[in-house]
C-alpha cells in the first residue's frame, strides 16, 4: 500500500513517517472493484426476485451500485482512462435497459430496493452523463429513477419516527429510508426532470427546514443505523445551506465502533465512516480540518480489517463509505 497520492487529492498534513490516508485510496479502490465480480456470498434481492441483476456483485444491489459510481466517479477525477473504461464496459445502454425492464418487470421499485439504493443508482445515472453523450435510453432511466425518489419524498414521513417508535424522543434515523439523505442524494445528483428544482426546495422548506436541530444534534447510535444522524444536517446545507448558517461541524469522538464486528453490529462501522463526512467538507476548504481528517482516516483505514476484511460482514461496503470521505 505505499504508493503515492491519487492525482485529484491535496497534500496530506501528518507528522512525518506516518502514512497519509491517500496512500491507502488505490487500495480501497481495487477491493471495491474486484467485489464487482464476486457473486457469492449473496443478499441481492433484486437478483433473487429477478433471476439476474446487472448489479448482482458486492455482496448487496446498492453496494454494488455505490461501488461503480464511486470507481467512476474517482477514475474521471484521477483522469484513470484504463479503470473508467473497465467501468463503462459494464454499463452498456444495453445493459442499463435490461436492468430497467428487470426491475419493472418484477414490480421491484422501493420495496426491495429502498429508496438508499435508488440513490446510489441516480447518482450513477448521473456519473455515466460526464463519461459519454447522454443516450435517450439512459436518460430515461434516470428520471424515472428521479421521480419515483421524488414521489419517495413527497410520501414518506420525516423525521421517520413518530409517537412511541421515537428514539429517547429522536425521531430522525441513519437508515435505509432516511428522508434526508434521500433528499441530499437527489439535490446533489443534479435535478434534471421538469420542476424538481423547486419541488425539492420546497420540500426542504416545509419538511427540513423545521427540524434542522435534530439534523445536526449527536446521537447515541443503534446498532441497525449506518448513517450517522448529525451527518444528514451538514450534508443537506453542503448542497442548499441553511440560513442562519450552521455551526461549523466539530468531530464527534464518541466511541461508537462495536468491540466485535459481526453482522449484526457492522452497520456502526457506516456511522464511524460517515460521521467524518462533514469534517470531510469542511476539509475541502480548510487546512486544519484537512490535517484532523487525514489523521481520523489514517487511523481508520490503518485498520485494513475494517474494510477489507471479511466479505459479507465488511468489504462489500466499507470501502465506499470511507471513499465517500475522499469525494467530499
Amino acid at each position: 500500500l505505499a504508493c503515492s497520492a491519487s492525482p485529484s487529492m491535496p497534500p496530506a498534513m501528518v507528522p512525518a513517517g506516518l502514512p497519509t490516508s491517500a496512500s491507502y485510496l488505490p487500495g480501497l479502490l481495487d477491493v471495491m472493484e474486484a467485489g464487482l465480480d464476486r457473486t457469492e456470498p449473496s443478499a441481492n434481492m433484486v437478483s433473487r426476485a429477478a433471476g439476474e441483476s446487472l448489479f448482482g456483485g458486492s455482496y448487496d444491489w446498492h453496494s454494488c451500485i455505490f461501488a461503480h459510481w464511486a470507481l467512476l466517479t474517482q477514475a474521471r477525477r484521477d483522469g484513470d482512462g484504463e479503470r473508467a473504461g473497465r467501468i463503462l464496459d459494464r454499463l452498456s445502454d444495453e445493459a442499463l435497459a435490461a436492468e430497467r425492464a428487470r426491475l419493472a418487470e418484477a414490480g421491484l421499485g422501493g420495496r426491495l430496493t429502498y429508496s438508499y439504493g435508488q440513490c446510489w443508482l441516480l447518482r450513477l445515472l448521473s456519473e455515466l452523463e460526464r463519461h459519454r453523450a447522454v443516450l435517450p435510453s439512459t436518460r430515461a432511466f434516470r428520471e424515472e429513477t428521479e421521480r419515483a425518489l421524488l414521489d419517495f419524498l413527497d410520501q414518506a414521513p420525516f423525521p421517520e419516527l413518530e409517537g412511541d417508535r421515537r428514539l429517547e424522543g429522536r425521531g430522525v434515523v441513519g437508515y435505509y429510508s432516511s428522508w434526508a439523505f434521500t433528499w441530499y442524494q437527489v439535490m446533489a445528483a443534479g435535478p434534471v426532470t421538469e420542476g424538481a428544482g423547486a419541488r425539492l426546495t420546497r420540500m426542504r422548506e416545509e419538511r427540513l427546514d423545521p427540524w434542522r436541530e435534530q439534523l445536526i444534534t449527536s446521537v447515541d447510535p443503534r446498532s441497525f443505523e449506518f448513517l450517522w444522524v448529525p451527518t444528514l444536517g451538514y450534508l443537506v446545507d453542503s448542497v442548499e445551506p441553511f440560513n442562519p448558517p450552521l455551526e461549523p461541524y466539530v468531530l464527534d469522538r464518541r466511541e461508537v465502533l462495536p468491540a466485535e464486528v459481526t453482522m449484526r453490529t457492522t452497520h456502526l462501522l457506516g456511522v464511524h465512516a460517515s460521521r467524518l463526512w462533514p469534517l470531510a467538507l469542511r476539509a475541502a476548504e480548510e487546512p486544519a480540518a484537512a490535517a484532523e481528517l487525514d489523521r481520523a482516516l489514517a487511523e481508520l483505514l490503518g485498520r485494513r480489517e475494517l474494510w477489507d476484511g471479511d466479505f459479507a460482514v465488511v468489504s462489500h461496503w466499507m470501502p465506499q463509505f470511507i471513499w465517500l470521505n475522499f469525494y467530499l
